[in-house]
């Protein structure tokens, strides 16, 4: 019987310190049927380099930009 795919979706805006940690955590994680889409909400640092630094199978990029949320505070 296989493993159902989990997805792994890690949110971030300006945390380049701190992305490659979390990929790396979700990485060594022991269940192994899983994708990871990082999801770089329109970062302004170094970001987006420690992404193409760290990209590998299963990991997925989706950049945006940001947007307020209707109704936050801006």
């Amino acid at each position: 019987m296989t493993q159902p795919l989990v997805s792994i979706i890690i949110p971030t805006y300006n945390r380049a310190a701190t992305i490659g940690k979390a990929i790396d955590s979700a990485l060594h994680q022991t269940y192994k049927n899983f994708e990871i889409i990082v999801v770089d909400d329109g970062s302004k640092d170094d970001t987006s380099d420690v992404l193409k630094n760290t990209i590998r199978s299963p990991v997925s990029i989706s950049k945006t930009e940001g947007r307020p949320v209707p109704g936050m505070p801006v």
